[in-house]
């Protein structure tokens, strides 16, 4: 999916009044997926974007391609009859441009006048250097599953102070996730070596089972705060608590039956998923 394609999406979804949840659940999928669709990540399937385009009552054209030429037309004319019809003093932003060294090799485009310097990259970031200080304005989004990521200006003025622009929505950056950045592999490292010296839970022959729990521990974490039982990696736990039982307890059966689980837990976490979703 293009970056363009991507965009709309997300535009069409904030015109409707819908977030990333409310979209997921009338799509029947994951807010995960929905987002990695905004940030041109993942594509929607066939069905999906039927179930789009009946959603936001457009055509699969137009839901992908944008707005068909003919209405572009109408648009730029009427646009130009208006702007025609309407007295102004001020020099438009071609006058303007006429002021300006450009230069353009393709990709970025770089613009030098008296009133300043205007910094264009492929991707639509903007610097403005003038007397009144300098200018960024970005639309690039987060990594991290943000639905509150926006257009945002940042104007740094001559006398070092910040300022916003107008009619624009700041980021607001979400808590640190610190369970996930907890070093996990190092504490089981520094365990496995612990329990290896002090012969501590089968020393070196069996505490290596430690190193099992690595994904447990960040799967476990995610799933709780992504608040989806299915995240979690549970045959990974049936194996841990397979190997526990054997090597410590010399219970290799019956505690096989253990892995019969797996394919009951999955269809049963789903569930669960749906229902937290719904509301």
């Amino acid at each position: 999916m293009t970056l363009e394609t991507a965009n709309r999406l997300y535009e069409l979804r904030k015109k409707h009044n819908l977030s990333q949840e409310e979209l997921a659940e009338k799509l029947g999928v994951s807010r995960q997926a929905v987002s990695k669709w905004e940030r041109s990540e993942a594509s929607p399937d066939t069905d999906n974007l039927i179930a789009l385009a009946k959603i936001y009552d457009l055509s699969l054209d137009e839901l992908i391609y944008g707005e068909k030429e003919e209405k572009k037309k109408e648009k730029a004319e009427e646009k130009t009859e208006e702007n025609a019809n309407e007295p102004t003093n001020e020099k438009s932003e071609n006058d303007n441009e006429e002021l300006f060294v450009n230069i353009d090799d393709g990709k970025d485009k770089v613009k030098i006048g008296p009133k300043g310097i205007l910094v264009e990259d492929e991707d639509g970031e903007k610097v403005k250097i003038s007397w009144s200080g300098i200018k960024i304005e970005t639309s690039k989004k987060d990594d991290d599953d943000d639905d509150d990521d926006e257009l945002y200006e940042t104007v740094y003025s001559s006398n070092g102070k910040t300022k916003k622009g107008d009619n624009v929505r700041i980021k607001v950056k979400r808590p640190t996730r610190f369970w996930l950045e907890v070093p996990y592999p190092i504490i089981c490292a520094v365990a496995y070596l612990i329990f290896g010296c002090y012969n501590i839970c089968g020393g070196w022959a069996l505490s290596w089972v430690i190193f099992i729990t690595i994904p447990i521990y960040y799967t476990l974490v995610e799933a709780i705060y992504m608040r989806s039982f299915a995240y979690f990696a549970y045959p990974v736990f049936c194996a841990f608590v397979y190997l526990v039982c054997g090597l410590y307890f010399g219970n290799w059966h019956p505690s096989w039956i253990i892995f019969v689980t797996v394919p009951v837990y999955y269809p049963i976490a789903d569930a669960l998923d749906k229902e937290i979703r719904r509301k």
